[in-house]
């Protein structure tokens, strides 16, 4: 861990183990506040995000009182997100994709039409308040359906040749409030969904235990044995897929704008069907769901503890009436559009509280909402695949090109 002091005031930047062991202790913060609060529970706010915050509104104290300056290295939310997604794909059987192939075109496709209606309100609502309407796309799709990356990306163009001074911290700013809200109101509207429908989830906790139970009887070894073969067999097969996805990134992808988790994904989606088809081994469920489970607790507590808060500071009222406006947006399109055209049952709802989350910033918090939900009324995997692909994959090509079409018309 590095310190030093600068203008009298304490710089901390700590290592990994740090972070890391400040993020897991949150974790269990966050349970512990979750299990006081009868309203969390119902409205199924997920676990780290609970403790993460707290952590966060701390180190902002810290920040603005001048006492320390804690600054997070941020690389390791990105390998834990790698590892996640890497393990995430391993459920990628042919039978799962190709059943979910017309459900993430369809999800894709109206993710496009709100990344378009976000600009639109952006930049109406710039020009009725005399800004610039570049700042509207910026504060609008840009931020909003983009992310951090996507606005480090477009920012810094739009500030040189708009002149619009600051751009970029406010955008950053707008992501982290788009964060912070989608993870709050997030699972409240798949609670609400659920009540209102009466939705019930067809992969129900009694059958995975009654599996489990009778899987454990067959085995001729001790069960706590086996399942530390089966996750040591899956930590194997993500470790071997980041290698080989790494290898392919530096070879082939090292000036095409690809995220470089994609091809793990890929390799990890191709071993798993090649273990299907040949029986050349196995890949346990159980053992992967606990896994991939852990691995998005521990990136959702790392990102809610290295959050920005002090950021929001400089989102000006009328930048914060817009990032209300694309809110309203974001909310009414996912309860009355991916809802109601991605299945109006309980995976429409996991798919609508997914898409308000990778509509406001990061997907992953849309996966930690859903992981929410599903811990409370049972498992839906294909529904975590789907979601990754198309936030995480088909949209980060996309917006690019979307972004670009959007500038050039505006």
């Amino acid at each position: 861990m590095d310190d030093q002091v600068i203008q009298n005031i304490l710089h901390i930047q700590p290592n990994a183990f740090v972070f890391l062991g400040i993020a897991l202790v949150s974790y269990f913060l966050g349970r512990l506040i979750k299990s006081k609060i009868p309203l969390l529970q119902k409205l199924s706010i997920p676990v780290p995000f609970i403790g993460g915050l707290p952590v966060a509104g701390i180190i902002l104290l810290f920040r603005i009182t001048d006492t320390a300056i804690i600054d997070f290295d941020v690389s390791l939310n990105s390998i834990v997100l790698r590892f996640f997604l890497t393990m995430l794909a391993l459920f990628g059987t042919w039978k799962l994709i190709s059943r979910g192939t017309w459900v993430s075109m369809l999800f894709w496709a109206l993710a496009l039409v709100l990344g378009v209606l976000q600009a639109l309100v952006g930049i109406g609502a710039c020009e009725m308040l005399g800004l610039h309407k570049h700042l509207g796309l910026l504060v609008g799709t840009i931020s909003m359906i983009g992310g951090y990356d996507t606005v480090n990306n477009f920012a810094p163009t739009i500030e040189r040749l708009d002149a619009i001074s600051g751009a970029a911290q406010m955008a950053s700013g707008v992501v982290t409030l788009g964060m912070i809200l989608s993870l709050m109101i997030g699972a409240p509207l798949g609670e609400y969904l659920i009540s209102k429908y009466k939705l019930k989830n067809p992969n129900s906790t009694e059958f995975d235990n009654q599996r489990l139970s009778r899987s454990i009887l067959r085995s001729p070894r001790p069960f706590y044995q086996q399942h530390t073969v089966e996750c040591m067999k899956i930590l194997a097969l993500s470790f071997v897929c980041m290698a080989l996805g790494d290898l392919f990134n530096h070879y082939f992808l090292q000036d095409v704008f690809i995220p470089d988790y994609v091809s793990c994904m890929i390799f990890a989606i191709l071993i798993r069907n090649f273990a299907d088809k040949t029986n050349f081994f196995s890949v346990d469920g159980l053992a992967l769901r606990t896994l991939t489970k852990v691995i998005l607790t521990i990136f959702i507590a790392l990102s809610t503890c290295s959050l920005r808060l002090d950021m929001i500071g400089s989102v000006t009222w009328e930048v914060l009436l817009i990032t209300f406006l694309e809110l309203l947006l974001n909310v009414i399109y996912a309860r009355w559009v991916y809802f109601n055209f991605l299945g109006r049952n309980f995976k429409g709802m996991l798919f609508a509280v997914g898409g308000l989350s990778f509509s406001m910033g990061v997907c992953g918090n849309g996966l930690s909402n859903m992981q929410s939900l599903c811990e409370k009324y049972g498992p839906s995997t294909d529904g975590f695949l789907v979601l990754s692909i198309v936030g995480l994959i088909m949209l980060n090509v996309s917006n690019v090109f979307l972004i670009n079409f959007l500038m050039m018309i505006f």
